[in-house]
């Protein structure tokens, strides 16, 4: 196995465990809003701080996962764009 193949099967274990604490926390959020009771004019204060962690939580796999997408894209084109000279 080459550098090539090691780095893209790291990056590639990487992004499916981002992308697995996205779905864990999407999971989270849908069962915990929909099984539990809630006053339909308010959030309980404990679940309102509970969903603001979750949300923070999946906008930074978000934001990790479209930045090493978008790093592994770049160095694709460039790699390409040099081969064509």
């Amino acid at each position: 196995m080459n550098t090539e193949e090691i780095e893209i099967r790291v990056w590639a274990i990487v992004v499916l465990t981002l992308a697995a604490i996205l779905a864990v926390s999407v999971i989270t959020i849908l069962l915990s809003v929909m099984f539990v009771d809630q006053d339909m004019n308010s959030i309980a204060p404990v679940d309102e701080a509970f969903l603001g962690i979750i949300k923070d939580v999946m906008m930074l796999c978000i934001g990790a996962i479209g930045g090493l997408v978008g790093r592994n894209s770049v160095n694709a084109a460039a790699k390409m764009m040099g081969s064509d000279k």
